[in-house]
């Protein structure tokens, strides 16, 4: 869990240094407040992206090191092993069969 920890902590610092560089592009009359309020948006939007990713490969870093075998199935993705076309159990290459719908044929 240590990326995702390091990734809350820096949040408050990035969020100052956001405000600092648009007060600067401000003062230079570059980009000035009333244009500047999607980055206020953005920035939180990628730090919670970041944050999620981190906590997933935390999780699974976690997971392998204690030998669960959920972790050794997730970490496989399709392509990775399996043969030259993946691995079946997690590329479906035929359709399931129809559920029977209650209707009688005619």
């Amino acid at each position: 869990m240590k990326s995702w920890y390091t990734l809350r902590r820096m949040r408050g610092a990035i969020y100052l240094i956001l405000v600092g560089v648009l007060a600067l592009l401000n003062q230079y009359r570059i980009l000035t407040w009333d244009k500047s309020w999607p980055f206020f948006l953005i920035v939180p939007g990628v730090l919670m992206l970041a944050e999620r990713a981190a906590w997933t490969a935390d999780l699974r870093r976690q997971q392998e090191e204690q030998g669960s075998p959920m972790a050794q199935r997730n970490s496989t993705w399709a392509g990775d092993a399996g043969g030259p076309h993946g691995s079946a159990a997690f590329i479906q290459t035929t359709p399931p069969p129809p559920e029977d719908s209650g209707r009688e044929e005619q």
